[in-house]
């Protein structure tokens, strides 16, 4: 009995070390597991963040989340990119669980979501121009000039109010969908007339480019935002805000975050004022008087709320003004894409000689590109070629003054082009031999066996395919708000941007996209049925 007692007992202590050991290894069932914090931000804000030579994702905001990594127990950071004016769409879905990219104080967005209780960057906005411009503007005198910002920006709903205000003296603004080293490039090399940015993004270009530009102080500079740039969280996140708000306060106090800042930006920006303490303190101090004692809402009233249905259709309504641009995009563009497309098709059902080869590598690279990369290709890579051409030719142009549409009406144009010229010759070849053979039995010429003929004939085989072009066409060109042009597509993301009812405002605009297209599917269908009782 004794003896059993015992082997048992040994059995119990063999168990007992393999648990423990067990443990040791992949940690206790009882210790709390590190809470993965997802993190969305642009990748196109160098230095704050931006992907390095070997794509990985760094910079000042990217080191000091990983710092925070490295000292916290409990948190693991995870990294997903976004275009800009969609961060804070993904924060309300839940596909982040703060965001950032040198985010400040903008329009409601104190409101809405939650910041940390200090900045963890502290810069100043400049007006950014040309070095051939004189010294000390402000924006009332760039009257009537070109002013790049992103869409959705502090810098773009400062110059919209700008331009609201003082009608007299309005700047031109124009909305790039783009990182801020491209934009402060395209300032110097005289695509547009001046930019608003922070000091930061400035020194990183001129030494990264190896090109000068001038900056000019903005007097009303807080109308921008304030100084500096916070982690903006959901607003029920109060635990991770709390608990990164203590990371950040023990990097300050060692000085390691002012060794990142030296580091990436080439000085310290993480000093906080007593100004800026004051004030913060105060909103935290409103923020928690809030928590403890929530106002009662009316029932019209959207501030905090979700979703807000009711503001689909004043959303709708805003954007209609912006319709004419999207219509003519697409006719402009279909016009050249059908025109091109028939002569293409043409070319290849006659099999002319080196054209017929060109044609067919037209097609090949069009159908096998993306859309957005033609384009950046004709708005972008246009002018370069032709300041190229001038240096070897010896001739100056000045391409900038070309309008954006036109670099619009080409990159889509080709791009339908490519598509309707297979249309086209499929449907021709389609054509009954002896139809045609029987109306130049009759006495027809080429030309009137073409247009009697044979084009009725191909376009009731080609009408349903080239319905669904111009449908593609008219969704394509929401890309063209990337290179400046404001269409309805792009007003959404304005609207958006201001407001921050980003589900609301992509919910006004499909609804625009799909009537248009039910218009078009309708239309197209009242033509074929009128082509067959023509024949």
């Amino acid at each position: 009995m004794k003896k059993r007692d015992k082997e048992q007992k040994g059995w119990q202590l063999v168990v007992a070390a393999v648990i423990l050991g067990l443990l040791v290894v992949v940690g206790s069932p009882f210790q709390a597991a590190a809470q993965t914090v997802v993190v969305g931000t642009s990748g196109q804000t160098k230095p704050l963040n931006f992907f390095s030579e070997d794509n990985q994702l760094t910079g000042f905001e990217i080191d000091v989340l990983k710092e925070m990594d490295e000292r916290s127990d409990t948190l693991n950071f995870t990294f997903e990119t976004a275009e800009f004016a969609s961060l804070f769409a993904g924060l309300d879905a839940k596909k982040f669980d703060l965001v950032v990219n040198n985010l400040g104080e903008s329009g409601d967005r104190r409101e809405k979501y939650l910041f940390s209780l200090y900045p963890y960057i502290v810069t100043h906005n400049v007006l950014i121009t040309a070095t051939d411009q004189s010294d000390g503007l402000s924006i009332g005198d760039l009257k009537g000039k070109s002013v790049a910002v992103v869409p959705a920006s502090p810098q773009s709903q400062f110059l919209e109010s700008w331009n609201e205000d003082n009608p007299d003296q309005a700047v031109r603004i124009q909305y790039v969908d783009s990182d801020p080293s491209q934009i402060i490039r395209d300032v110097e090399s005289g695509k547009f007339d001046a930019t608003i940015y922070a000091t930061t993004y400035v020194h990183d270009v001129e030494s990264t480019f190896g090109i000068t530009l001038k900056t000019h102080p903005i007097e009303n500079e807080a109308d921008i935002r304030q100084p500096g740039s916070y982690f903006i969280y959901r607003k029920d996140e109060v635990a991770l805000r709390n608990e990164m708000d203590g990371l950040l306060a023990e990097m300050r106090a060692d000085g390691t975050l002012a060794e990142i800042s030296e580091r990436y930006l080439g000085q310290d920006d993480t000093k906080l004022t007593n100004e800026i303490i004051e004030k913060n303190d105060a909103l935290n101090k409103e923020i928690v008087t809030a928590t403890e004692n929530p106002a009662v809402e009316t029932e019209a009233s959207t501030k905090g709320k979700l979703f807000v249905p009711s503001m689909i259709p004043t959303i709708m309504k805003q954007l209609l003004p912006k319709l004419p641009i999207t219509l003519l995009m697409t006719v402009v563009s279909v016009a050249i894409g059908f025109l091109l497309g028939f002569l293409i098709a043409m070319i290849k059902i006659k099999q002319i000689s080196v054209l017929t080869q060109l044609s067919n590598v037209f097609v090949s690279f069009m159908r096998g590109t993306p859309q957005l990369v033609q384009l950046f290709l004709s708005f972008y890579g246009f002018p370069i070629l032709v300041e190229w051409l001038g240096e070897k030719l010896h001739f100056s142009a000045d391409v900038n003054a070309i309008p954006a549409l036109v670099y619009v009406f080409i990159a889509f144009g080709l791009n339908e082009a490519a598509y309707t010229s297979e249309t086209f010759r499929a449907a021709l070849s389609s054509v009954n031999q002896s139809e045609i053979e029987a109306a130049k039995s009759i006495g027809m010429t080429n030309a009137q066996t073409m247009r009697r003929i044979i084009l009725p004939s191909a376009l009731i085989v080609a009408l349903p395919n080239l319905a669904n072009s111009l449908i593609s066409l008219l969704k394509a060109t929401s890309l063209a708000f990337t290179v400046t042009i404001v269409d309805i597509m792009g007003q959404t993301r304005i609207i958006a941007g201001a407001n921050l009812r980003f589900f609301e405002a992509y919910i006004a605009v499909a609804l625009v996209y799909w009537a248009m297209c039910i218009f078009i599917e309708q239309l197209s269908k009242v033509v074929e049925r009128k082509l067959k009782v023509d024949q």
